[in-house]
């Protein structure tokens, strides 16, 4: 058989044939560009969903959200040194680094430097609104439980910290880093069975009461919670202390009557700078430690639930 009566077979590769070596592959780049976008928006949906759930806590605050999510980003960056993410089209190591390095860059400067507004409340419903009426930070849990106000309020004055799941989470990972997977299960995982409210209490924990009534119990911080500096002040002092670069803080437990039997119990913290350079500051340090802030607000919330509806 001469030259031309022999044709070289067309056969796409992984097809069994021999792979015509002038074959395009123009289908396989184009299902591939199909794979990657289908991964991408993947990546999309786990976020939402992450959104999502913060949000079912409480309202997002975004400057901890593009912090966290910039971390996130960059991390990724990081880890495409070692695998490049070729799912989301990056075929080069330096690429993935400069791309996640750049947009986790931008995102963590983003909620660092959000800009914070003030707040007010005008016209007082609660003990917390006469403390602390305007503020710039502010954060809100609520849970509704089915029990009458005053088994709530019972349950809020005997809640101790080993009924948080989230103060036990973090007892854990302390135990861990100090060394406690060394030690019994029984003493690494212990939580001191302190009542909550007993804590706030005391001298040393940096709290201080500002109201305490069957609906509604208030307390107070002072000074600056960055460098772990606190002033323990009286109700009066509180509401009329304004020395420069320190900020206000009036968190609450507030319970109401939702009927029928049930009660919403509710937890607020409002946080006031008493000048722009705290303010700038507190923000800063708010977008980093809200996420345990708000997990432990919350875990509170169940706890008190849970023992509140307890046959």
């Amino acid at each position: 058989m001469g030259w031309r009566g022999y044709q070289v077979p067309c056969t796409a590769a992984g097809s069994g044939g021999v792979r015509n070596p002038l074959y395009s592959g123009g289908e396989a780049e184009e299902s591939m560009t199909r794979a990657q976008w289908y991964r991408a928006s993947a990546v999309v949906v786990v976020a939402a969903g992450g959104l999502a759930l913060m949000g079912s806590m409480g309202r997002l605050q975004w400057p901890s959200v593009l912090v966290y999510s910039g971390l996130v980003t960059f991390a990724f960056g990081l880890l495409s040194v070692f695998v490049p993410p070729r799912w989301l089209g990056f075929s080069r190591r330096a690429q993935g680094l400069t791309a996640g390095a750049a947009a986790g860059a931008v995102l963590f400067t983003a909620g660092m430097f959000w800009p914070l507004s003030s707040s007010s409340t005008p016209s007082p419903t609660s003990r917390i609104d006469a403390f602390l009426p305007a503020y710039h930070i502010h954060e809100r849990h609520e849970l509704v439980v089915n029990a009458p106000t005053e088994r709530v309020r019972a349950a809020l004055d005997e809640v101790t910290l080993a009924d948080v799941e989230a103060m036990q989470t973090l007892g854990r990972i302390r135990g861990f880093v100090m060394g406690g997977m060394r030690r019994p299960a029984s003493v690494r995982m212990a939580v001191p069975p302190i009542r909550v409210l007993d804590v706030v209490k005391q001298p040393g924990s940096g709290f201080f009461t500002l109201d305490d009534t069957p609906r509604e119990f208030v307390f107070g911080l002072a000074g600056q919670p960055w460098n772990n500096r606190a002033v323990r002040l009286t109700p009066q002092e509180f509401l009329t202390w304004n020395p420069p670069g320190q900020v206000k803080v009036a968190a609450n437990f507030l319970i109401e009557d939702a009927g029928n039997g049930r009660t919403r119990i509710v937890t607020e913290t409002r946080i006031a700078a008493t000048d722009e350079s705290a303010q700038r500051t507190m923000s800063r340090y708010w977008a980093l430690v809200y996420p345990g802030s708000g997990l432990i607000r919350w875990s509170l919330l169940k706890a008190i639930r849970t023992r509140a509806e307890r046959p």
